[in-house]
């Protein structure tokens, strides 16, 4: 059984054996303790690698480290290092994850399966919402291991690749696998063309955010769950209320944000277009918690998929208005300008048509 442990004194022997093993410098990947003695590991470098773990004697410039062993049974087979949080030189360089893998046991998936056990370990660690990692470009197995754990390439110099994967998880938002089962489960409840318009968004707001430098998979996840308040029944403003709170209580607030902040690319109640269904409770939850809230690049974003999303695929941002229009019999003159602007803004930092970038005359979910 393959298993990520943590550095420990119970396996410092094996620990020892295989750290004094490794290389100076592998591809980027420094170790200190390399032909390090038994007894200089037992007293000065088993402690170390604990004490970075919980932030205490870290050197100047260093940020906290958890070590872990990636175990085959009774055998370790490799190390993987989660650094907790980016600084500057972390940005620019080695970011959030290194790791190691023996030379007689590669080629045989320990570098896949380790990593995704790292990243399963960073989710409850790293507070960013992408992993930042870093891999030499005559590396090219580890740059697989890389994308075959949903890496992307963000960019590249002579020496170097440099790679970001989504990193979900509580306290922010569910992985794409979890978000599709929760739609599954809604649609369940409550059928209708909604599930797919949310599939329509999803797409889209995936696409613009791998043009835009945002993260595509926490994009796609949010624009999948926006709706999801509909679950609960055929509502009006109650399905923002609804979402909301069905999203807070998985604890998933950034899902729960999009869930308010989606129908109001001015930040107020007054310009939603539909009926206010809701008690008097909900609607001073939404009220209060659009004061609160300052938006952010993923509020936008998919403020402006849900604009061009249909039940059968990408609209043109006008039709899908006038749309609107037609079935409620208006819609504010203010939201409609800014609907606008945000295709405008994203459009800008893409530097290309919307609808080419969201495969509007292909697309269909």
């Amino acid at each position: 059984m393959v298993l990520l442990k943590e550095a420990n004194t119970q396996d410092a022997e094996k620990e020892w054996q295989f750290v004094q093993r490794m290389p100076e410098d592998e591809n980027g990947l420094t170790n200190s303790w390399h032909d390090v003695s038994r007894e200089d590991f037992m007293r000065e470098a088993l402690p170390e690698m604990i004490a970075f773990s919980k932030g205490e004697g870290l050197p100047d410039g260093y940020v906290p480290e958890t070590f872990f062993f990636l175990w085959d049974d009774q055998r370790i087979v490799g190390q993987f290092r989660i650094r907790h949080h980016l600084c500057e030189s972390l940005k620019k360089g080695a970011g959030h994850i290194g790791y190691y893998i023996a030379p007689p046991f590669r080629g045989q998936g320990y570098g896949k399966e380790g990593l995704r056990l790292t990243l399963k370990a960073a989710a409850e660690i790293v507070p960013e919402e992408e992993i930042y990692l870093r891999v030499n470009r005559d590396n090219p197995a580890s740059l697989h291991v890389m994308l075959y754990n949903g890496g992307r390439i963000v960019s590249q110099d002579q020496d170097k690749y440099y790679v970001r994967i989504a990193n979900p998880g509580k306290g922010r938002y569910p992985g794409r696998e979890e978000a599709e089962k929760l739609l599954e489960e809604a649609e369940k409840c409550n059928p209708g063309p909604w599930g797919n318009h949310s599939r329509t968004a999803a797409h889209c707001a995936e696409k613009i955010a791998l043009y835009s430098g945002m993260c595509p998979e926490k994009a796609y996840v949010l624009g999948l769950l926006h709706d999801i308040g509909r679950k609960f029944g055929k509502r009006h403003l109650g399905h923002v209320s609804d979402g909301y709170t069905y999203m807070m209580s998985l604890n998933y607030p950034d899902c729960a944000r999009i869930c308010l902040t989606h129908s109001f690319n001015d930040m107020s109640i007054g310009s939603y277009v539909g009926n206010f269904d809701t008690t008097d409770e909900e609607t001073a939850l939404i009220r209060t918690r659009l004061q609160e809230t300052a938006p952010d690049d993923y509020d936008r974003l998919i403020q402006l998929c849900d604009a061009i999303s249909g039940a059968e695929g990408v609209m043109d941002i006008i039709d899908r208005m006038s749309d609107v229009k037609r079935r409620y019999g208006a819609y504010d003159p203010q939201k409609w300008d800014k609907n606008l602007e945000l295709k405008k803004l994203f459009e800008d930092r893409m530097k290309r048509d919307l609808y080419e970038a969201v495969e509007k005359d292909c697309f269909r979910p």
